[in-house]
């Protein structure tokens, strides 16, 4: 569902310019070669041990290798092609951009609450939001450039609000805000996949919503557990 520090800018700029090189005529035959999304992503365990098969578009998720150290999640390989050939729809392209943001915006959040959380499970929700949204936004920017949609440049501007609000508050009251807005946040994104899988006509794309949703309701479980008492 996002990040500051904003280094996320630039991400979204070399994903769309990397799609129109793509786009060109690479065999000589009209043919757009397949590419290999294989940036490892730390997606929780709930998507490790969910790897989705999707036929349809030839999207591949394999659980790789032992339990990371870093934060005790399986590495994830994807596996897409370029374009299935299928039309995008207006629903497709704003699912993207929404999750794209979110993406940046929980991303800056999770380092908030890393650094400013007053109790450890505040702490590690951010650490877990941090590293998890900015890994599946790589694979968000990386199916975007591929179908030519250029993402938004920056979070929303309620997203900046929030964040910036976040920044001066200290101890439970921060820590109860956090939890409060991301758990909001959370039970948004997952209405908004659900219906994309549903609604949605680019495979690629709903294949990525069908990926995000087991972290999504982990991040959520974890957050509501994470609530301050009083």
């Amino acid at each position: 569902m996002a990040s500051p520090g904003h280094g996320y800018a630039g991400t979204s700029e070399a994903a769309a310019e990397s799609g129109r090189g793509r786009d060109k005529d690479l065999t000589g035959r009209g043919e757009r070669p397949p590419i290999p999304l294989t940036h490892p992503v730390r997606w929780g365990d709930l998507m490790t041990c969910h790897p989705y098969s999707y036929a349809a578009v030839g999207l591949l998720l394999t659980a790789l290798g032992a339990c990371g150290a870093a934060g005790g999640g399986r590495q994830v390989a994807v596996t897409a092609p370029v374009s299935s050939g299928s039309a995008v729809s207006s629903g497709d392209r704003a699912w993207l951009a929404a999750t794209h943001q979110a993406d940046l915006a929980d991303v800056q959040y999770g380092r908030l609450a890393e650094r400013k959380g007053a109790t450890a499970a505040v702490r590690h929700a951010g650490s877990m939001l941090a590293a998890d949204h900015t890994a599946f936004d790589q694979k968000v920017t990386a199916v975007a450039g591929g179908l030519g949609i250029e993402l938004p440049r920056s979070e929303r501007p309620a997203q900046l609000a929030l964040a910036q609000r976040l920044q001066k508050e200290s101890g439970s009251r921060f820590d109860r805000d956090f939890v409060a807005a991301m758990v909001e946040e959370h039970k948004k994104a997952i209405t908004a996949a659900g219906e994309e899988i549903r609604s949605g006509s680019s495979p690629e794309v709903t294949a990525l919503a069908h990926a995000a949703l087991p972290a999504l309701r982990e991040h959520l479980s974890m957050l509501r557990k994470a609530s301050p008492v009083g």
